[in-house]
């Protein structure tokens, strides 16, 4: 699969055979706080021009209204409609496919607004850590033996969790090592785009520490799944090849793009490089799917 690197005669290329823009949010509209410069006004313009603009994040702990908020913040024209997170497309699916048990979930608050706004039960929000003064790994040990699973738990949905402790983990891995839960997380991203020189872990970190130890891969909803786009087109009737994804990460943006018939624009702002395709390119078993149409 070739590349290509953006000129003007491609841009115009591109507005001619594209009716819907799909931008990843961090690290290609905002980087951490901060707007990413020229990004409002071609978003504008696109409209201005009749295109059809959609933000799909794998963030899960922003409901699409926060999602909102923070688009008019910076300058972006949105609505809850053109708006697909990670939070409110897990709440869709377990919807559509009938989900009437309860969760365990390794969340945040947002993921539990989505859930709610779908009368989804769950249970696992919050802090949870052994008592003061109980730190060992006998007290975990000790904690382990005494706890028992809730019977009503028939599914777990992972996702960004600030809170998460090894007491958590336990719990997770527990219902997730029954074959017969459903297994789900939100996203696996490695790491958040950010502008300082801090590193900062991504859901994938949260979700491997319930994974490895089940041994099972969870159903992902986010990029690069093909979910998010298939809600996308339940409601918007969109057209895979009339569509392009906008976004800064070859394991997600642009192979979600790949697995779902869109052309892909790499931009240069977040996390991957023109490096990091080389890289993918060079590898001895290159993945296609991760390299972009353009950049």
């Amino acid at each position: 699969k070739t590349t290509r690197k953006i000129d003007k005669a491609l841009v115009d290329e591109i507005i001619r055979t594209t009716d819907n823009f799909l931008f990843d949010c961090d690290g290609v509209l905002w980087r951490g706080h901060g707007i990413i410069p020229g990004c409002s006004e071609t978003v504008h313009k696109l409209i201005k021009m009749g295109k059809r603009v959609f933000y799909v994040t794998n963030n899960s702990s922003k409901t699409r209204a926060q999602v909102v908020e923070k688009c008019i913040k910076f300058g972006y024209p949105a609505q809850k409609e053109n708006i697909l997170g990670t939070a409110y497309s897990s709440a869709m699916y377990l919807q559509n496919i009938g989900f009437s048990g309860k969760l365990f979930m390794v969340g945040n608050p947002s993921m539990a607004e989505e859930l709610d706004s779908v009368g989804i039960k769950y249970t696992g929000l919050g802090p949870d850590v052994l008592p003061e003064g109980h730190n060992s790994f006998d007290d975990m040990v000790h904690f382990q033996k005494e706890w028992t699973p809730d019977p009503e738990v028939t599914g777990v949905l992972v996702g960004m969790d600030v809170h998460l402790s090894y007491r958590k983990m336990i719990k997770a891995a527990t219902y997730a090592s029954n074959k017969d839960n459903l297994f789900l997380a939100t996203n696996e991203d490695k790491a958040f785009p950010h502008e300082d020189h801090v590193v900062v872990p991504g859901t994938g970190s949260i979700v491997a520490a319930v994974k490895t130890p089940t041994r099972r891969e969870p159903t992902i909803i986010g990029k690069p799944s093909s979910t998010m786009f298939d809600l996308l087109h339940e409601t918007h009737d969109i057209d895979a090849k009339r569509s392009i994804m906008v976004g800064d990460s070859l394991h997600t943006d642009i192979a979600m793009a790949s697995h779902c018939g869109m052309r892909s624009l790499l931009v240069l702002s977040g996390i991957d490089s023109v490096e990091s395709i080389e890289t993918v390119k060079k590898s001895s078993h290159p993945d296609s799917a991760q390299i972009p149409d353009y950049f």
